[in-house]
Formats: structure tokens, C-alpha cells, sequence
């Protein structure tokens, strides 16, 4: 049997380190440019969500703007329409007019009137 040499197994493991130490670093950068790769194609993918939730806002937001303003339009033909036909009921039965109006305002008086 032959006998162990120590100078020769400390050369073996430094160098079996030093293999190590290179497989290591290679490792470290293929997982470095792996990161960096997933890490962008999740920054784009994060991106994309927003900016199509933020065009379905937009959208959402602009419909609402449109309903709003139909509505405002037409309730404001409504109010003309409303302040039409009183005026003709007026023209038509001043005195009643009158009349409903004192007793509109005789009923507002006694219900603010305290106890």
C-alpha cells in the first residue's frame, strides 16, 4: 500500500476548489442574467396591466362624462318645458295663481314656526 502523500491531496483539493470556485461564479452570473431577464419581462407584463386598466378608466370615465352630460341636457329641457307650461298656467288663471301661492307660503309659515 502506498502511502498518502499530503502535499499531493492539498493539490488535488486546491485545485478541486479552485474548479468550484469557477463553477460558482458562472452559476452566479447565469442566475444574474436570468433575474435580470424574468425582472424585465414581469416589468413589462406589470406595465402592460397598467396601462391597459388605466384605458379601461379612461374609458369607463369618458362614457360617464357623456351620460352625465346627456342627462344634464336633458333634464334642463325638462326644467324649460316645466317653467313653460307654469307660465301659461299662470297667464291663463292669475288669480288661482296668486291665491295657491299665499296659501304655499301661509303653510310654509306655520310649519316653521315654532312651538
Amino acid at each position: 500500500m502506498a502511502q498518502p502523500n499530503p502535499q499531493d491531496d492539498f493539490a488535488k483539493l486546491s485545485a478541486d476548489l479552485a474548479t468550484l470556485r469557477g463553477d460558482v461564479a458562472k452559476l452566479t452570473e447565469t442566475l444574474t442574467a436570468l433575474a435580470r431577464s424574468e425582472g424585465s419581462a414581469a416589468a413589462d407584463a406589470i406595465t402592460g396591466r397598467i396601462r391597459s386598466g388605466a384605458a379601461r378608466a379612461e374609458a369607463a370615465a369618458s362614457g360617464l362624462a357623456e351620460e352625465g352630460y346627456a342627462a344634464l341636457q336633458e333634464a334642463r329641457t325638462r326644467a324649460q318645458a316645466l317653467s313653460g307650461d307654469l307660465g301659461a298656467t299662470i297667464e291663463r288663471n292669475p288669480y288661482g295663481s296668486v291665491l295657491a301661492a299665499l296659501g304655499v307660503g301661509f303653510l310654509f309659515g306655520l310649519l316653521s314656526r315654532g312651538k
